[in-house]
């Protein structure tokens, strides 16, 4: 849901063009990011900061398509919705985008990106993100990543490895087909 209206992510995502096996990164995938407080006021800063990295990674030539991924967390407002919205205003092209909007936080973001990345062929992507989520991720042994995707997913979602402070590597297993082991306290299956 967007403020109150279903999304269409199958509309949203009819004319992504395919993936260019001739870039670096076949997707970029940037999480939302919503605090553990809640927020209200759409797109939050450090989204926008991720996606301005996400674009210059666009820009670069390193990708052709940007995976925005995140729900509707603790307001009205559907993070994929807003990052995508944000993304076309600063005049990157729908095509080059894909909308993930079903996850409700890191695990989900990444089991749900992971899918899409494996069902279009591709093996690898570059996870685009910043603040202690770089960590979190980057080193998901020690953060208690691996941890929780076993404790909420019953599988780790992949391998992960640090190559900057924004920028972490992401190889997707196939067990992000697989369904979760148990509801999430979020809700999500």
């Amino acid at each position: 849901m967007h403020r109150g209206v279903a999304v269409d992510a199958t509309e949203l995502n009819r004319g992504w063009r395919g993936i260019d096996t001739s870039r670096r990164w076949p997707f970029v995938i940037v999480p939302g990011f919503t605090p553990r407080l809640g927020w209200s006021r759409g797109l939050h800063p450090e989204a926008a900061a991720r996606l301005a990295e996400a674009a210059l990674v666009l820009d670069a030539g390193l990708t052709s398509t940007i995976i925005v991924s995140g729900g509707a967390v603790h307001s009205q407002d559907n993070e994929a919705v807003l990052m995508r919205q944000w993304l076309l205003a600063r005049g990157v092209d729908e095509r080059a985008i894909l909308v993930e909007p079903c996850a409700r936080h890191t695990t989900t973001n990444l089991r749900n990106a992971g899918r899409m990345v494996l069902a279009a062929g591709a093996s690898e992507a570059l996870i685009v993100t910043n603040g202690l989520q770089t960590y979190y991720l980057a080193f998901p042994w020690r953060s208690g990543f691996h941890a929780r995707c076993l404790a909420e997913l019953g599988f780790r979602v992949g391998a992960l490895e640090w190559l900057g402070p924004m920028a972490v590597a992401f190889r997707p297993s196939a067990a992000v087909f697989r369904a979760s082991w148990k509801e999430t306290r979020a809700g999500d299956p």
